[in-house]
């Protein structure tokens, strides 16, 4: 095999790994920083739940 293949392949194998590790830093930063906006606030599904609950409880009580 000629050298300036090997190093291509080299090459190329090191920056599917750094972009495969690029991605992931950005996927765990997303997650930390979506974390860090909802510390301390209620979670919009479970309001969403709640109040679903209590419209099919009046429905219920209405009839």
């Amino acid at each position: 095999m000629n050298l300036y293949t090997i190093v291509f392949i080299v090459v190329t194998i090191l920056l599917l790994i750094g972009l495969g590790l690029f991605g992931l830093l950005i996927s765990k930063l997303d997650k930390w920083i979506d974390r860090k906006e909802r510390l301390g606030k209620e979670s919009v599904f479970k309001e969403k739940k709640e109040n679903e609950n209590k419209s099919a409880h009046n429905d219920h009580t209405k009839k």
